[in-house]
């Protein structure tokens, strides 16, 4: 165990000491990114009335409410009770035993 502590150490010197040292002083300063203006912001309708449609646009937005019909349902069966109503009479009727 000791010579595993002796070789870490042996291993670790150099990379704490190279730690320690700053780049070489050979290396070019790094350029700074000039500013620019940002760009204006546009309202989205005008920038969806500009796009028009294209080869795919029919094919992403005709199955949207068949979707959503079919996400509402999902949620109205998640809506329900998390425990069967017979795991929760049983689990009332052993509530009592385990006190």
């Amino acid at each position: 165990m000791k010579r595993v502590q002796q070789g870490l150490a042996v291993l670790l010197a150099p990379l704490a000491l190279a730690a320690c040292l700053g780049l070489p002083p050979d290396l070019p300063e790094r350029q700074a990114v000039p500013a620019s203006a940002a760009p204006d912001l546009l309202p989205i309708a005008d920038l969806l009335a500009q796009r028009g449609d294209g080869p795919h646009t029919a094919r992403l937005t005709e199955g949207d409410d068949a979707r959503a019909a079919a996400l509402r349902a999902r949620a109205q069966g998640l809506r329900g009770p998390v425990i069967a109503p017979d795991d929760r009479r049983r689990m009332e009727r052993s509530e009592g035993r385990l006190r």
